[in-house]
């Protein structure tokens, strides 16, 4: 489930407030640009898409180990090197990923339903599971029909 912006803006503000966090310019400019972005944003990605805010790179890894922490945003690894952040539910729908091995390109997968195989695992382990980030490796569609062209040709 996803929420509309002034609703998810309503959940952030109440989640910092539940943690006894501020709800500060610097926090809403980084939620506002997570928000906006269909993909995973690093932090020197998030820099220049806020460059006009003069946030710092220290302050923006602050602001994203605090997201973490109060659960409003998780790590994804992007081109098997860097990580990006993206927003947790109830501020954006779950998904897993797909990740081209060959170009780096991150495909949502909104479709896997893991709920009971997870809550299993956490039984059989005597844990809880919360929350769960499946990322599966292979070739995206565009690369898959360049690598088929090149074994056609062999």
């Amino acid at each position: 489930m996803s929420v509309l912006n002034s609703d998810a803006e309503a959940l952030l503000r109440e989640r910092l407030q539940t943690h006894e966090l501020r709800v500060t310019p610097n926090r809403l400019a980084v939620f506002r640009a997570l928000l906006q972005s269909a993909r995973p944003l690093s932090v020197p990605e998030l820099a220049t898409h806020l460059s006009d805010d003069g946030l710092s790179v220290p302050t923006l890894y602050r602001i994203m180990e605090v997201f973490s922490a109060i659960g409003v945003t998780h790590p994804v690894l992007v081109d098997h090197q860097s990580v990006g952040y993206e927003l947790r539910e109830p501020f954006r729908s779950h998904h897993d990923h797909l990740v081209c091995s060959a170009c780096g390109r991150v495909v949502d997968l909104y479709n896997c339903d893991l709920t009971e195989a997870m809550a299993q695992l956490g039984r059989d382990n005597q844990c809880r599971v919360n929350f769960h980030q499946v990322e599966l490796h292979g070739l995206c569609a565009d690369c898959a029909a360049v690598k088929g062209a090149e074994v056609a040709r062999g």
